[in-house]
């Protein structure tokens, strides 16, 4: 199983250059024993970036995860065994860093607010969508969302990384996400243990993805769109301003 440097820790979140060992190769996709690439999944998009090793160097145009972590690249190939150096494309991976908490602390606001759950999102490099459910509101309410979520960040809440056992978070009121509606039949019964993402004290929620390490470098929100999907379902766009 490939490791992968950011579930651990802030520093493998931050890690821009890696080194690593080819395990295996197949016609455009590359396998290493660890990666600081992340793959597509829970709504944030894969990682890209290039591979070098001695007399060569390719493109990751695209990253999943089956078992291990396939590396997509659009050049040629290392010889198995090799070593790579890896380079992630750190605008797009910040981008996708800063977003991501930002969806948890937006997600923790709505909650505190309304009692909504997140149903659904999408993770952009220039903006992002979540939808709720049950949740119906207006403009004024909108602003009080957004106000909300820059007095979080004003604070500079910490973010923490975390691995909790699955049977303390299934049942906790304190645990928000959409896991919390149903979700938690979609995991295997063999996963015992789950990485948590904490804001402060104001959020705690299961999550494989990438996160910054605090909220000031969210820098600022901003609502810039509101549809109604039927079924008690809205949709909120937002983007970030810089900090």
């Amino acid at each position: 199983m490939t490791i992968q440097l950011h579930m651990d820790s802030h520093e493998g979140t931050y890690t821009r250059k890696f080194d690593a060992k080819v395990e295996a190769t197949f016609p455009g996709i590359v396998e290493l024993d660890k990666t600081a690439f992340y793959p597509l999944g829970g709504g944030q998009p894969a990682d890209n970036g290039k591979l070098f090793w001695e007399g060569g160097k390719t493109n990751v145009i695209d990253v999943r995860k089956k078992n291990r972590i396939r590396h997509f690249v659009d050049g040629e190939l290392p010889d198995i065994g090799d070593t790579i150096e890896g380079h992630l494309d750190w605008t797009q991976r910040y981008s996708h860093m800063r977003m991501h908490t930002s969806q948890h602390l937006v997600s923790a606001v709505v909650k505190e607010l309304y009692g909504s759950d997140t149903v659904g999102n999408q993770i952009g490099q220039d903006s992002s969508r979540i939808d709720f459910k049950p949740l119906s509101v207006d403009q004024k309410q909108i602003n009080e969302i957004q106000d909300l979520a820059n007095k979080y960040i004003e604070k500079d809440l910490k973010v923490s990384i975390n691995e909790e056992l699955r049977s303390n978070l299934e049942n906790n009121p304190e645990i928000r996400s959409s896991m919390s509606s149903g979700l938690w039949k979609m995991l295997p019964a063999s996963v015992k243990k789950l990485r948590v993402i904490s804001i402060g004290n104001i959020d705690v929620c299961p999550c494989a993805g990438t996160h910054v390490e605090s909220l000031k470098e969210i820098g600022g929100i901003e609502v810039t769109k509101k549809k109604n999907k039927g079924s008690q379902k809205t949709r909120l766009t937002y983007k970030l301003n810089n900090f």
